[in-house]
């Protein structure tokens, strides 16, 4: 029992730390901030599996999901560790996000830049079910959904997932996704990027985005947009090392880049954040 209360104290400490070195500057907000993940974190542990969806307030949004422990780690993640901020002086800008999942990362852009617009593909059906429902329970505009994913062909692809329809690592990639299969569309995104000049190009496709980048520079559309952040997964499955090869596209269209990650075994797999830019 006093090893729960001293791990409950622990976990609560962290979340202080985290939330004091967020970038919410007013204290109203970074109290709302710790409120919500420990609420969520709560939650999390009462009800790890509800038997239907869920909904919670995230600063003035209202966000569906199929558990709290989902709405925990993108809280965290997108809201409190900024993943995908970036900044930029243009109110109206265009971006592309490839894997919204539920729609935290859309919500996330429109909080920071309410008058951008946005493409979001997601190919689980049953995860794209709730992106739609966000954006529309939320009212928001200028947002445009596809529910695809994102190859080197215009085709139809098994797309594994797991037993939980709300996991957040379904993919083309079986070592990436689950045991169980069903059928989706696949477009490229070089069809999209070839229309118009992007601000952002934000990538989390779980193992997939080798085959992306790759048709991305071959259809020399690479460089159609400003910046990209993507999700890499390196060491997936145990297979051999070759982020150099990845980033050497960016390197080759004049991109820079910063890359965020740690790890705590030699040979670990890990999630590298890679954020390119060019000509900011």
């Amino acid at each position: 029992m006093i090893k729960k209360i001293f791990d409950l104290f622990e976990k609560y400490c962290a979340h202080f730390i985290l939330v004091y070195n967020s970038p919410y500057n007013r204290i109203i907000d970074k109290f709302t901030a710790f409120w919500i993940l420990n609420i969520l974190y709560i939650k999390s542990r009462i009800r790890p599996n509800p038997k239907k969806e869920i909904t919670f307030k995230i600063f003035k949004f209202k966000v569906t999901a199929y558990s709290y422990a989902t709405l925990f780690y993108l809280f965290k993640e997108i809201f409190l560790n900024r993943e995908y901020y970036f900044e930029s002086a243009k109110p109206d800008l265009k971006i592309i996000d490839c894997g919204a999942n539920i729609g935290m990362s859309v919500l996330y852009f429109k909080s920071i830049y309410p008058d951008c617009s946005i493409i979001a593909f997601e190919p689980n059906p049953f995860v794209f079910s709730l992106l739609k429902k966000n954006i529309e329970q939320n009212n928001l505009k200028g947002i445009t959904l596809y529910n695809i994913g994102l190859s080197d062909e215009n085709k139809v692809e098994e797309f594994f997932l797991s037993e939980n329809k709300g996991s957040l690592t379904g993919s083309l990639n079986k070592d990436r996704g689950g045991e169980n299969t069903i059928k989706i569309k696949t477009e490229k995104l070089s069809d999209y990027l070839k229309t118009d000049m992007f601000d952002l190009v934000k990538m989390d496709v779980e193992g997939s985005e080798t085959i992306v980048l790759n048709e991305l520079k071959n259809s020399k559309v690479i460089r159609n947009s400003r910046r990209y952040i993507i999700e890499y997964h390196h060491k997936m499955n145990n297979s051999k090392s070759n982020l150099s090869e990845f980033i050497l596209p960016f390197e080759n269209n004049d991109f820079e880049y910063n890359v965020r990650t740690s790890f705590s075994e030699i040979g670990d797999f890990q999630d590298i954040l890679i954020s390119a830019y060019r000509g900011l």
